[in-house]
């Protein structure tokens, strides 16, 4: 939608709000982001399919509001036009995306580790009974990885040394034939806990809040430090195991992350890139993938 559009539909939504400021995101690759005054966020997805999952994902949310996270979370409320649904709009979490800060130290602060752990705590102990009748389900299934792999090989080897395919096809390799031996119980994850969806108070002088449940479902636990280990490192990634509680052994959970998880966000990167025409560093994000591989080894 925009930037007129999402603002008409906010007035008529919401007749009585007099608007002193307005902002809007279309660069996320599912939502059309619009927020006003700072106080309230309107959300619209960009195909049926993200605007499918949004009643799922509401009550995943409402579920573990109960739950009382350390962190704040989306609170939604549906927008309709006539009788079909449009998108949700939620109170404004204070604060900037991660993404948006040039340092982050997030180790200063040992509450930025604790109020991740603690989210990722509750919300991978929802009990999916509870969310009555969702529809939500697993994306990142075998087939999912191995379309991957083929995506990675046929878009991104010709613009990299034998040695980089080598690299990648061994990581990839590693990971699917282990697949079938994951024993690991599945949960309810976040599926995006990238630094863009980490809400950062520049105030508090830590972590606030988390938002974009879109890729929530039920898949291994392990995936939701992916974005984290690639973002932040070993350490931070360790600091949040800290405050983890789970079933699960750490180590096994971590190992996945350093083998694959952890590793993986450098081909979506690039692949988003490319086919949005963008420009990229190739040599700065292979460096990463290659430096981060040798620690799983």
């Amino acid at each position: 939608m925009t930037e007129e559009e999402m603002l008409v539909f906010a007035k008529n939504n919401s007749p009585d709000l007099f608007i002193n400021s307005v902002q809007t995101n279309s660069d996320g690759w599912d939502n059309d982001i619009l927020i006003l005054n700072e106080k309230l966020v309107f959300r619209f997805p960009k195909s049926n399919a993200v605007l499918s999952k949004i009643e799922d994902e509401g009550k995943i949310l409402e579920n573990l509001k109960g739950k009382k996270p350390l962190l704040l979370i989306p609170n939604y409320e549906y927008l309709y036009e006539g009788r079909e649904l449009r998108g949700v709009k939620y109170g404004f979490l204070e604060g900037i995306s991660l993404s948006e800060l040039p340092v982050n130290n997030l180790r200063g602060n040992p509450y930025n580790a604790r109020g991740i752990g603690d989210f990722l705590s509750k919300l991978h102990r929802i009990d999916i009974t509870d969310l009555n009748h969702s529809n939500i389900g697993t994306i990142h299934s075998l087939k999912y990885w191995e379309s991957l792999h083929k995506k990675v090989e046929i878009k991104l080897f010709p613009f990299l040394t034998s040695k980089q395919q080598k690299e990648i096809n061994e990581v990839f390799n590693r990971f699917l034939n282990e697949f079938s031996n994951f024993t690991n119980e599945k949960t309810i994850i976040h599926g995006d806990l990238t630094a863009s969806n980490i809400i950062y108070s520049q105030e508090k002088e830590s972590i606030n809040g988390i938002i974009d449940f879109t890729d929530a479902q039920i898949g291994d636990p392990a995936f939701d430090f992916a974005g984290l280990y690639w973002a932040f490192g070993m350490d931070f990634t360790k600091d949040v195991l800290g405050w983890y509680t789970n079933i699960e052994n750490k180590e096994f959970l971590l190992d996945r992350v350093k083998k694959f998880y952890g590793l993986q966000p450098v081909f979506h990167e690039l692949l988003y890139a490319i086919e949005n025409d963008q420009k990229i560093n190739w040599k700065t994000a292979l460096n990463k993938f290659s430096a981060l591989n040798q620690l799983a080894k």
